[in-house]
């Protein structure tokens, strides 16, 4: 499929920055044949998998997501009275029959700990929540109560899910309950990295706090494409390629430009392949358009804030398994969402968290 030039016309749509509440719908079971018209996902544990998967065990095959219905300019909002709402929401709507969720911080320090576990996430047929240090918020808790989840990862240290968090998940009835923590970002992404089947393409981005939204662009795509997401470190990139070169990863796409990937990291890398924009607004699209490239629907499209203190949005967003842009308040922004509907038209378009859709 050659790579559509993106121009910019009039969008159907005109996009504001603001919050929306939703409410949790009703939780139904597992089911050995999901209903039509639904994503069938069927989780894919790893012999690593330090959590007992009840799917995996059984076979069991999970509803996901409604299908795009084919009508032009659906809007599905999903969005909560503050982050933890936010992205019990989006696993409500992704993720309405499971046993198994991925618990992550949803506090701004710690969100690079989170950044490589929606690829994993969707591969285990389970939404990413979000947690506190010591706390686990009400709407979490209501989802994992709804479904009667009965097994939660923890992906990062005790510093942003502490201890008093795994004993509240037990309270709630979770019976499986494990930690994935690396000594830094960079090993717990290769440590979630290893847990994810094996994949022939990867994708790669920095670990820079500066740069972390490249990574949350990424996570839709990865996602659905079963492929890992890592984080590599400009000093030492070899251990990101061992951990690509170990899952089978023959090709890779570096998100964004040298400054957040430096030329030297890209070296050691199974074959690298940037995709960057002008900014931030640019390196998603360019990331989606890769992910069209590569069998993502174009006209099912996800919009995620990309305004520093509503990324977490997005990393909740990411096991949806989506094309995704970021939105934000600056011109580069709205002239990239108008070029991509210029380009491919416009289907189902779902906004998460402070993105909404005034059409």
């Amino acid at each position: 499929m050659n790579r559509p030039a993106l121009r910019r016309t009039l969008a159907p749509a005109a996009l504001v920055l603001g919050l929306a509440a939703t409410s949790l719908g009703v939780a139904g079971p597992a089911s050995a044949a999901p209903a039509a018209g639904f994503e069938t996902l069927r989780p894919v544990c790893s012999a690593q998998l330090p959590i007992a998967h009840p799917g995996c065990a059984a076979g069991t095959s999970y509803r996901g997501a409604p299908l795009p219905d084919g009508t032009a300019n659906q809007v599905v909002q999903l969005s909560g009275v503050d982050r933890f709402a936010t992205a019990a929401a989006i696993a409500e709507h992704g993720f309405p029959e499971a046993d198994v969720a991925v618990l992550v911080s949803g506090e701004d320090r710690h969100l690079v700990d989170a950044l490589s576990a929606a690829p994993l996430a969707r591969s285990l047929a389970a939404p990413v929540l979000l947690g506190t240090r010591d706390a686990v918020p009400t709407a979490t808790a209501a989802y994992l109560q709804q479904h009667r989840v009965r097994a939660v990862l923890l992906v990062g240290g005790a510093d942003a899910l502490g201890g008093a968090t795994a004993e509240r998940l037990r309270a709630l009835g979770v019976t499986s309950v494990a930690r994935v923590a690396g000594a830094d970002r960079y090993e717990t992404s290769r440590d979630l990295v290893a847990l994810m089947p094996p994949a022939a393409h990867g994708w790669v981005a920095s670990g820079e706090d500066d740069h972390l939204v490249d990574a949350l662009a990424a996570s839709g795509p990865a996602a659905r494409l079963a492929e890992p997401l890592l984080l590599v470190a400009d000093g030492d990139p070899l251990p990101a390629a061992a951990a690509l070169t170990a899952r089978g990863v023959t090709s890779t796409t570096v998100t964004g430009g040298p400054e957040g990937v430096a030329p030297e990291a890209l070296a050691p890398l199974p074959a690298p392949q940037r995709a960057a924009g002008e900014d931030r607004y640019g390196t998603a699209a360019e990331l989606a358009v890769e992910s069209v490239d590569r069998g993502l629907d174009a006209e099912d499209l996800l919009f995620a804030p990309g305004v520093t203190g509503h990324l977490v949005d997005a990393l909740a967003a990411g096991p949806l398994g989506r094309a995704t842009l970021l939105v934000g308040d600056v011109e580069s922004s709205f002239d990239v969402v108008e070029a991509w509907f210029d380009t491919f038209g416009s289907g189902r378009v779902t906004a998460v968290g402070a993105v909404e859709i005034d059409g």
